[in-house]
């Protein structure tokens, strides 16, 4: 089963914006990943908030604790990198995934959402896959639709989307259907999530 991570970053000053930083990331640290093995896809995010954000999807976790290493010598050991501390990391394993009919280059709109539940991760599964996976595919704009069991125990939903619009469009529909009596998602996802959004700068597949 695939493994994910999101690592989010705020700078302590430095000479480069969020946007800069994530390009920088992007070129250097994604083909060291690429040798570390193991590597789905990696891409940054520029965070409306002014972090800097990057997901990585590896074949394994084994494979995503290699690439954390590989990632931290970095970060550690480039002077561009120093301005950077490390505000949050969620990771955890991929339990339902779904691509969308727009390709993952350019520039997309992220959207990363964390749920905490006490619903069992199969009650989760099934909502996603039986409920919610038509809608889910159907939406527009999406790239990709990403949703894993976090190690501490909430559930983070990652996606991508070709416009801010979109994007939005998909957060009104998810809402009306976990508002819906008897709605699997009402039941497994009762409380809204703390949400983050920004823009995708660009995005490397191994």
């Amino acid at each position: 089963m695939a493994y994910v991570m999101q690592r989010i970053y705020s700078s302590s000053g430095g000479t480069m914006n969020a946007e800069e930083l994530a390009q920088l990331a992007l070129k250097d640290l994604a083909p060291k990943l690429d040798e570390g093995g193991g590597l789905m896809r990696y891409l940054t995010v520029a965070f409306s908030d002014g972090r800097l954000g990057s997901f990585s999807a590896y074949e394994s976790q084994e494979a995503a604790k290699r690439g954390l290493q590989i990632a931290a010598d970095l970060v550690k050991g480039h002077k561009d990198f120093q301005s950077l501390k490390l505000d949050d990391t969620m990771e955890g394993e991929v339990i339902y995934a779904a691509q969308g009919s727009v390709p993952m280059t350019g520039r997309l709109h992220g959207v990363s959402r964390v749920y905490t539940t006490s619903a069992s991760i199969d009650d989760v599964k099934d909502a996603f896959e039986n409920e919610a996976g038509e809608i889910i595919r159907s939406f527009p704009g999406l790239a990709r639709f990403t949703v894993a069991k976090l190690t501490d125990g909430r559930i983070g939903v990652f996606n991508s989307f070709d416009s801010q619009e979109n994007a939005k469009k998909s957060s009104e529909q998810t809402r009306t259907l976990r508002a819906k009596s008897g709605s699997k998602l009402a039941r497994t996802l009762p409380s809204d999530p703390q949400t983050l959004e920004g823009i995708v700068i660009g995005s490397h597949q191994a």
